[in-house]
């Protein structure tokens, strides 16, 4: 059994294959256009034809396409019908897509569903679990609870939250503090919240604002954006965006928290799976995790880079009856072709050298920053070691330097350590795993002080030696040279573009800046200075 999954319409879009519950084949959009949040779906269904051959659609059994849709590439027939039935609660349609050329048995499956089937994915299919996805707005909610049980995923309520405990509250709030539109920016202005304390003044002007009565009415929408304009309606200062921020987590916390305790309380469910963009949440995650005790589970591709994934899952587990192995998280796209990548450094004038872990560590130990483009890309929006900028988080100013300097990032985006696995657990003995940077650690140790939040906390990610034996590798031969247990670990990009894909695309963005390149087996030294 074959079935292609889509992700057609909106950012993030995507495709991947799955084999008899395997995952063969998986790809971002804008990995391959370097455009971030990128709709043209077409650039990877042409990428997945080029490596499948135009013959696939004869081996495609199921296509299972996410809301919303694409109908000029999806082309599915009674596709009025399928959104309406999904925007008022049913979680799929059954349906025909001639999107490879001809007519396939096709499943319609909701936004929200997808990422709930990608959450329970993650989760391990617990018998009973608690499935809850938060967004900016999906198909029919901005919040949806679902419970899993004995195999069966249902709807159990929608848009149970204020407007402060969704991401349509992130987004409208950044927005207003000058942030921008796009999907990215309530990631990005949750970064400033560590700047600031919650305020009452805040907190007021917040809990004014009226709940709507009907999120699917766009009038509805825009009279609650306008409530939240005017209460951000004074000249704010740095200090007062951080201010208004730190007591938007601070209602975001509470609010998701409570609402998910009563109900798991109410339903006597143990288990917890969240998915949607506010998955990536890190100070809500880890009070739930951490603080309210909460066994809990999160897919790394949460936000719509994973509605491909999830709308194939949910198309295998729930509709099927197939359960899908388990698959890694470096599973987007394809490796670099090592005879490519040695013509094209060749071309560009770059002598190569064999990998040498030693002598990456010695780079990275004397404040060189090193990228690292190996294997196969992470899915989802983290850098997880194979398409990351690595630096000595003990240096003075790193942090400035590979952030602002390199990237061009705001001054107040943190980025992130890595760790070895077995090291983590001796510097937290009591604190759980994170191999997906998904959770906030209170961090005082000042050998990683660049790595650090101004907050106190930081992003960590563990890594062991079974997911990524390179990285594992380089981080032991770094910290046996500096005693220094992590390494800084942020995207490998430069301002305003997706994380790099290719070889080349790391050359476009860093070839007069970045002291070292590792392309697999083959490392490069380049023109950036110390």
């Amino acid at each position: 059994m074959r079935i292609l999954g889509l992700h057609t319409a909106g950012h993030d879009t995507g495709v991947c294959l799955f084999e008899d519950g395997r995952l063969l084949f998986s790809i971002e959009t804008e990995r391959l256009t370097r455009q971030r949040f990128d709709h043209r779906v077409e650039f990877a269904l042409q990428y997945f034809l080029e490596h499948y051959g135009d013959k696939a659609s004869s081996t495609i059994d199921l296509i299972a396409i996410s809301t919303n849709i694409n109908s000029h590439v999806a082309r599915v027939p009674d596709l009025d019908l399928a959104m309406k039935r999904i925007s008022q609660g049913a979680l799929c349609h059954e349906t025909t897509s001639s999107v490879l050329g001809k007519p396939i048995r096709c499943l319609i499956v909701a936004h929200e569903a997808s990422h709930a089937a990608l959450a329970c994915h993650f989760a391990g299919y617990p018998r009973e679990c608690l499935v809850f996805v938060n967004e900016g707005r999906g198909t029919f909610s901005r919040n949806s609870l679902f419970t899993l049980r004995s195999g069966k995923l249902e709807l159990r309520d929608s848009d149970s939250l204020p407007w402060y405990g969704t991401g349509f509250g992130w987004s409208a709030v950044g927005f207003l503090l000058g942030f921008g539109r796009n999907p990215g920016v309530a990631g990005k202005v949750m970064s400033l919240g560590g700047y600031g304390e919650p305020k009452n003044c805040w907190r007021e002007k917040f809990l004014a604002v009226s709940p709507t009565a009907d999120r699917q009415l766009r009038s509805e929408l825009e009279i609650e954006f306008a409530e939240i304009a005017a209460a951000l309606s004074e000249p704010c200062t740095f200090d007062d965006k951080a201010a208004a921020v730190a007591t938007l987590q601070q209602l975001f916390n509470d609010s998701v928290s409570d609402f998910l305790l009563r109900e798991m309380a109410h339903l006597e469910i143990e288990k917890l799976a969240l998915g949607g963009g506010c998955a990536l949440n890190v100070l809500s995650n880890s009070l739930l995790r951490d603080k309210r005790k909460i066994d809990l589970h999160i897919a790394p591709a949460c936000n719509d880079s994973g509605q491909a994934l999830g709308a194939a899952v949910y198309a295998q587990m729930f509709h099927l009856g197939i359960r899908p192995s388990a698959f890694s998280v470096y599973s987007n796209g394809l490796s670099p072709n090592a005879d490519e990548t040695a013509s094209l450094l060749q071309s560009s004038g770059f002598p190569t050298q064999p990998y040498s872990v030693e002598a990456v560590a010695s780079v990275l130990a004397s404040g060189g920053v090193v990228a690292f483009c190996t294997g196969v890309a992470e899915i989802g929006p983290r850098a997880l070691g194979n398409r990351s900028l690595l630096a000595n988080p003990s240096v003075p100013g790193m942090r400035e330097r590979v952030s602002v300097q390199l990237k061009g990032r705001e001054f107040f985006r943190p980025v992130a350590p890595v760790m070895r696995q077995e090291r983590f657990r001796e510097e937290f003995p009591f604190e759980p795993d994170s191999p997906y940077m998904l959770y906030a650690y209170h961090v005082d140790d000042k050998r990683i002080a660049e790595a650090v939040h101004v907050d106190g906390t930081a992003r960590i990610q563990t890594v062991t030696a079974e997911d990524n034996q390179r990285l594992h590798s380089l981080l032991e031969a770094f910290e046996q040279q500096t005693g220094v247990p992590a390494l800084i670990n942020t995207s490998l990009n430069a301002q305003g573009k997706a994380i790099a894909y290719t070889p080349a695309d790391v050359l476009d963005d860093f070839a007069d800046t970045v002291q070292l390149f590792v392309f697999d087996d083959l490392m490069v030294t380049a023109g950036g200075t110390a």
